[in-house]
C-alpha cells in the first residue's frame, strides 16, 4: 500500500513539473519576443533595428526615456507576427539627438489596425513580468534584448517598472532534470512494488 502512494506521489510530482514550463510560456503568450538592435548615430532621421521577433502584429517604438511615457516617443514603425529583420525607423532627430540612450519597446497593435494608440489599445508587450525593451545609443555596443544583462534604467513616479528582458522559459534544463529524476523515481517505485507482490 505504501509503494503505491509512493509511486502515484512521484507521478503527481513528475507531471507537475512537466506542466509549469507550459504554464509559464501561456502567460507570455505564443512565441518569444525579443529586439536586438545596435549602437547607431541618431542624427541621419532614420534608426535600424537589426530585428524584432513578435508573437503578435505590434509596433517597434523608440523612446528617449525608458519609462515608457507616451511623450518620450521618438518613432516607431510596424512589425508583423514573426520575426521582423532591417526595420527601419524614422525617429525625429531633434527630440533623439539630445540623449545618449535610446530604448526600442514592443508595443501590440491591438485596435484599430496600423494606427498607433498609446496611450491607448497598443499597450507595450510585457514577458516574464517585464515589457520587451532594450536600450542603445551611439556609443554603447550592440545589445540583444533576448540576452541584455544591462541595469534597468530608473522609472519615473507611477510609471511602470522596466526590467532587463529575457525571451523564453529560463533554464529549460532544471525542467530536464526534474523529469528524468522523478521517471527514475517512479520506475524505482514501481519495480519494488511488484517485488513485494512477488514475494
Amino acid at each position: 500500500m505504501k509503494t503505491r502512494l509512493f509511486a502515484t506521489t512521484m507521478l503527481v510530482t513528475m507531471v507537475a513539473s512537466l506542466l509549469m514550463p507550459i504554464s509559464a510560456s501561456a502567460q507570455t503568450g505564443a512565441g518569444v519576443n525579443q529586439i536586438a538592435v545596435g549602437a547607431q548615430e541618431t542624427n541621419t532621421g532614420q534608426i535600424m533595428v537589426d530585428s524584432v521577433t513578435a508573437a503578435q502584429d505590434g509596433w517597434v517604438v523608440l523612446y528617449f526615456m525608458g519609462n515608457l511615457d507616451p511623450l518620450t516617443v521618438v518613432g516607431l514603425a510596424p512589425v508583423h507576427r514573426g520575426v521582423n529583420t532591417n526595420v527601419k525607423v524614422n525617429i525625429d532627430s531633434a527630440l533623439a539627438d539630445p540623449y545618449p540612450t535610446l530604448w526600442a519597446v514592443l508595443h501590440a497593435d491591438q485596435g484599430a489596425v496600423r494606427t498607433f494608440e498609446w496611450p491607448g489599445a497598443d499597450v507595450p508587450v510585457y514577458q516574464n513580468g517585464a515589457p520587451v525593451m532594450t536600450a542603445f545609443g551611439t556609443l554603447a555596443p550592440a545589445v540583444v534584448a533576448a540576452a541584455s544583462q544591462a541595469a534597468a534604467p530608473v522609472a519615473a513616479a507611477g510609471a511602470p517598472k522596466i526590467l532587463p528582458v529575457a525571451g523564453g522559459v529560463t533554464w529549460p534544463w532544471i525542467w530536464l532534470v526534474l523529469a528524468a529524476l522523478g521517471a527514475v523515481l517512479l520506475a524505482m517505485g514501481l519495480a519494488l512494488s511488484r517485488a513485494k507482490a512477488q514475494g
